[in-house]
């Protein structure tokens, strides 16, 4: 029913991908610190001007849309520019595994067929050995770039870096991708060299795990990233471009020891890294030197994964200082895709049974839709009693495209509509997995995949062995190593040894490769002479306590349990519509498991699990966990669908702040609904019009407000309309309501990423509203950014001082979910009622407009409290005035100005602080900080443009134009208002109305509004509506409304109006008391100016900005 009422263009629809993120910190952190290796340092502009060059030099080479560029090479500064370049140029990296061998790396590059492989000159020897075996096997070798040092940089005849960053032009204009789902890069995971396992990202992909695994890792604004994981390894976990999101300085190192990690943490106050556990094994195992180091100067964040970190190493590596957060993942779901979110009831816990908890593989992140443990065979997902073994799946946007060449592998991995992972693990009764074993022919060793097939194929090339079967066996630094069972052939017998074997490996493998135990034995048998490693894995017991592994892998094992039973699954998976771009790369799917629609939905069922027991809602006396909530949503869901809601129906709501208004972002979108919070300073006529506009089928409406919206159904009774049905928030109202209802719903997902969520009612008349329409893609999109310019944490807590109706609480709703963010409702706004709710509750986040802030400010002393630590105030609505801003954070908020409309989901922008503006005068920062900033993650672009030419003004801070976005947080449309659309997106652009100036550094400033709108609270009025009512009263022949500075309200309508001949003695309070009585009394003008003539240009049309001028002289009316 929605199709054709919304449009997708330019304006709105803008692929994702991680390559924006550099172009926002080179203006949000222009002169921060973004690179360090060893002397080298660069700031994220120079690192941008030297992306975009890099990008330049490759299109000379002749890189274009599609085409692989590889890199073999360690830690560098380089590296981490390549995941920019290559894509910048429409080229797709391939990061190939610095510790492969010739063998495998011509391999590789035959398989990928790179055009180009940028090689570190340490590692020269290997690829020039590949070289020479792709010429034997007559494929042309791709072109060389040499990343040299000083020293080496005239011994070759290379091509070398620098020379060819010198070709390039930093004006280059950007290859964006066609689609979100082209490729972004290629990363080799287990395989043989017969058989390469390519496993492909998509832009879509990386930007949506970039974000996750910030907020996984807690990466605040400018933190400081240690680069001791390899950036090879699935492009670093995606944190080169999530590093880039937040505008950290990544610290480079090629080589990883304890000392180079304690060294960088004292000297550059490093507060995050990446390490897979054999890393924290190194650091808590390192020399006494280490072990006497001082104190850490702070805590430090240490995201671990690869393999299940020993309990005993979490625990020890806390107690040296560092915080560690447990991920799990593979390649295939582009690094990290789960988190093991620590509970607060754990810390009652012993350390031994506290740290066993820790070390599980948790929940999926926020990137990743869904993970479960099934049985392979049936598809069912297994009991939640931490004993049933079951495959671990995953489903959702940050699993692959698939296999590259190879579609039969992709198939089989996708079999069922979810990712095989190939491991093997329970699920315990709160949901969190553990792996218990793995499936895959493959070991794990210090984070690297070990193709048992491949040793065993070497094994058997040597002349003496009969038999080999590899697996893995438990090693206190690497996790595991290779463990080879041989059977010799008859007459080698004492002849060749256990060191002979491995030497023989090493001379023909990459040395991680190589078994380091022999053991030679008959080899065990089933019944059909396969190998049964079984009784492999108990003989391994003695020689250490070994978790049993299936060599063979499960689904074989299924098949021969079943074999028609099976048959019935393979390749069952829904399949959508395959991107342009894919069409030349073989062996991708767009399927079921890996494409979801986005949806904010997702967010609370996440929290159920993670935050099962933390509180979610507080009002009042009445209190709700996450799990309680969710329960109540899910209820909500049910009820509403035996009302008859169902998908695209719209439910409104009339109400202030309530823990049901929550409730109601989620149950509504959960039942297939469309929500419609209704501003509640509306009147009868008002709600009715948009009642019937927006075709709602049901209203909620505070018992506050009963006889508003009883007047307003009786208007649409009247009018033949039939009127929705009305559900009071009372409390026993809606609870009887929600035991209607089961918790067993079955959530009715969106169809489409692009199905409506919300509407939110704007700018515009009663005889032409304007409805903003949301997205559940906008949403979720939008949320994530708003929690990240929040900086909102599990343990965080939001005041709701903003009016939930207001673009749905500038999503904060959401986004407090997506975090388990403790939601504290208040109905009522004062000051008083902030600074106790403060104080009682520990509050950490709240919302304020500006009219907000000003009573705060203007508070009395014996409403105020000092505060025990900073509040994080967003705040937004309408220009905050400086002085506010500068007493404010006198007081002890910490202020984040944003800037957005309806139409932008709320926030689009904000003003990221700059460090050197914290040497400057009070009143000059506080300048600089009301300025509107910079788009925040989300959002594509916004400029300031020539509305008539479309083209960008000077970055002058002077010359005027109109403010303009981009992104795919700008609405869908307008509903029933195709004409408005098509205006509001003329060019390509949303056009927001206001008139601002952009400045050097890339902040925009509001300096005027371009459309008849006052912002009066932080509420849009519509002049057009007061002059209509106005030009209904009988003495008046001309009027014009504008705003009037007001220190309280930010702005109030003021009326210049001409009276008719002959009613000269009609007053000022007669014509207000005439508005009042027909709007709602916020709307009212405040002000009115008689004049003898308002100002017109030749056409007739009344000069406003001349009348605002007047306005403004005027001053603050309070």
């Amino acid at each position: 029913a929605w199709k054709g009422l919304i449009v997708e263009c330019s304006a709105n629809d803008v692929p994702l991908s991680p390559i924006g993120f550099l172009e926002r910190s080179s203006k949000a952190y222009r002169d921060n610190t973004s690179l360090i290796y060893g002397s080298i340092q660069y700031t994220w502009n120079q690192t941008y001007q030297r992306c975009l060059k890099l990008a330049s030099a490759l299109t000379h080479l002749g890189i274009s849309h599609g085409d692989v560029v590889a890199t073999f090479s360690y830690n560098l500064p380089e590296i981490y520019e390549l995941h920019f370049a290559v894509p910048m140029a429409g080229g797709i990296l391939c990061t190939l595994n610095a510790r492969q061998d010739s063998t495998m790396v011509s391999t590789l590059l035959a398989h990928s067929e790179a055009k180009l492989i940028f090689v570190e000159h340490h590692l020269l020897q290997t690829v020039q050995g590949a070289f020479d075996l792709l010429s034997q096997k007559h494929v042309n070798p791709p072109t060389l770039v040499l990343l040299t040092n000083f020293e080496s940089k005239n011994n070759h005849s290379y091509m070398h870096y620098d020379d060819l960053l010198a070709i390039g032009n930093d004006d280059f204009k950007i290859i964006r991708p066609k689609s979100e789902y082209d490729p972004i890069s290629i990363n080799y995971t287990s395989g043989t060299t017969s058989n390469p396992k390519a496993v492909v990202y998509t832009h879509r992909g990386a930007f949506l795990n970039s974000i996750a695994i910030v907020l996984v890792h807690n990466m605040g604004s400018r933190p400081v990233y240690l680069w001791s994981v390899p950036m090879f390894h699935s492009n670093g976990w995606c944190l080169p471009w999530g590093a880039a999101a937040q505008g950290a300085t990544n610290i480079c190192i090629r080589k990883v020891t304890p000392k180079a990690i304690f060294d960088n943490i004292y000297l550059h106050n490093v507060t995050h890294l990446g390490a897979a556990p054999t890393v924290l094994n190194m650091i808590v195992n390192s020399s006494k030197d280490y072990l006497h180091h001082p104190p850490l100067p702070h805590k430090v964040e240490i995201m671990t994964g690869g393999s299940p970190p020993p309990p005993q190493i979490i625990a020890k590596m806390e107690e040296m200082g560092f915080v560690v957060t447990h991920i799990y993942g593979l390649t295939e779901t582009y690094g990290p895709a789960t988190h093991c979110v620590c509970k607060p009831e754990w810390d009652a816990l012993q350390p031994e049974e506290r740290y066993a908890l820790k070390a599980r593989q948790g929940l999926n992140h926020l990137g990743m839709e869904e993970m479960d443990v099934k049985n392979p065979v049936t598809m069912e997902s297994v009991r939640a009693d931490g004993a049933t073994i079951g495959e671990v799946m995953f489903r959702g946007n940050t699993v692959m495209s698939g296999y590259f060449k190879d579609l039969k592998a992709t198939e089989e991995a996708f079999r069922g509509g979810w990712f095989h992972s190939g491991d093997l693990g329970v699920k315990h009764e709160d949901g969190y997995v553990e792996i218990k074993d793995r499936k895959k022919d493959v070991v794990i060793s210090g984070g690297e995949n070990v193709s048992t097939i491949e040793v065993e194929n070497v094994l058997y090339s040597h002349e003496a062995v009969l038999e080999a079967a590899v697996v893995a066996r438990p090693d206190k630094i690497w996790g595991e190593t290779p463990c080879a069972f041989v059977t010799l052939k008859e007459g080698f017998d004492g002849v060749v040894n256990g060191d002979e074997i491995i030497k023989f490996c090493r001379d023909h493998l990459p040395h991680y490769m190589a078994p380091k135990t022999v053991v030679f034995q008959d080899l065990p048998k089933t019944s059909t002479e396969s190998c049964n490693l079984w009784p492999i894995h108990f003989t391994l017991l003695p020689l250490l306590s070994l978790t049993m592994m299936i060599k063979h892998s499960l689904t074989r094992f299924a098949r021969a349990l079943n074999p028609s039973h099976y048959s019935k699954f393979n390749r069952s998976y829904s399949k959508f519509e395959e991107p342009e771009s894919w069409k030349s790369m073989d062996g991708l799917l767009r399927c079921s498991a890996n494409y979801v629609p986005l949806s904010p939905i997702g967010f609370l069922e996440r929290s159920s699990k993670a935050y099962t027991d933390n509180t979610s809602l507080v009002y009042g006396s009445t209190s709700h966990t996450w799990g309680e909530t969710h329960q109540r949503c899910l209820k909500l869901a049910s009820a509403l669908a035996n009302m008859g809601i169902s998908r695209g129906d719209v439910v409104a709501t009339f109400s202030y702040n309530l823990p049901q208004i929550y409730e109601l972002h989620f149950g509504v979108p959960m039942a297939g609904g469309i929500l419609c919070t209704l501003n509640t300073r509306l009147d009868s006529f008002m709600v009715s019009a948009l009642l019937r506009h927006s075709e709602a089928k049901v209203i909620f409406v505070d018992n506050q407000l009963l006889d508003i919206a009883q007047g307003a159904l009786q208007l649409l009774a009247q009018s033949d309309t039939k009127p929705p049905i009305l559900v009071p928030l009372t409390d026993s109202d809606y609870e009887t309501l929600l035991a209607t209802g089961t918790d067993q719903f079955e959530i009715l997902r969106p169809h489409t990423e692009l199905d409506p969520i919300a509407i939110n009612y704007t700018s515009g008349t009663t005889a032409r509203p304007k409805a903003v329409v949301y997205s559940h893609r906008g949403a979720y999109l939008n949320s994530l950014a708003t929690a990240l310019l929040l900086g909102l944490r599990d343990m965080s807590v939001c005041l709701w001082s903003m009016p939930m109706f207001n673009c749905n609480g500038w999503d904060v709703l959401w986004a407090s979910a997506a975090q388990g963010a403790a939601n504290i409702v208040i109905n009522k706004v004062t000051p008083q009622a902030i600074y106790d709710n403060i104080a009682m509750h520990n509050v950490t986040h709240m919302g304020a407009v500006p009219t907000v802030m000003n009573m705060i400010v203007n508070s009395s002393v014996c409403e105020r409290r000092l505060l025990q630590h900073t509040v994080e105030v967003l705040t937004g609505g309408a220009p905050a005035p400086p002085q506010i801003l500068a007493r404010m954070e006198e007081m002890g908020f910490r202020i984040n100005q944003i800037y957005g409309l309806t139409e932008t989901y709320g926030a689009a922008t904000n003003c990221v602080w700059k460090p050197e503006w914290d040497a400057l005068p009070l009143d000059e920062w506080s300048m600089l900080k009301a300025r509107q900033g910079l788009r925040h993650l989300a959002m594509e672009e916004v400029d300031v443009k020539d509305s008539v030419t479309m083209e960008s003004v000077k970055a002058d801070g002077e010359t005027i134009g109109e403010i303009m976005f981009r992104g795919n947080t700008v609405m869908s449309g307008y509903f029933k208002d195709l004409k408005a659309t098509e205006e509001a997106f003329k060019g390509g652009w949303f056009h927001s109305g206001d008139l601002g100036v952009k400045y050097e550094d890339g902040y925009i400033e509001i300096k005027d509004r371009m459309k008849d709108i006052i912002i009066s609270g932080g509420l849009n009025i519509s002049s057009v509506e007061l002059e209509t009512v106005l030009y209904s009263h009988e003495a008046v022949f001309e009027a014009a409304v504008v705003g009037r500075p007001d220190s309280h309200w930010g702005e109030t309508p003021c009326a210049f109006v001409t009276l008719k001949e002959g009613f000269e003695g009609v007053n000022e309070d007669q014509l207000i008391t005439f508005c009042k009585d027909r709007l709602p009394h916020y709307m009212a003008i405040k002000t009115v100016v008689f004049d003898e003539y308002l100002p017109t240009n030749s056409n007739g049309k009344v000069q406003k900005f001349i009348l605002r001028l007047r306005a403004k002289a005027m001053g603050s009316l309070s």
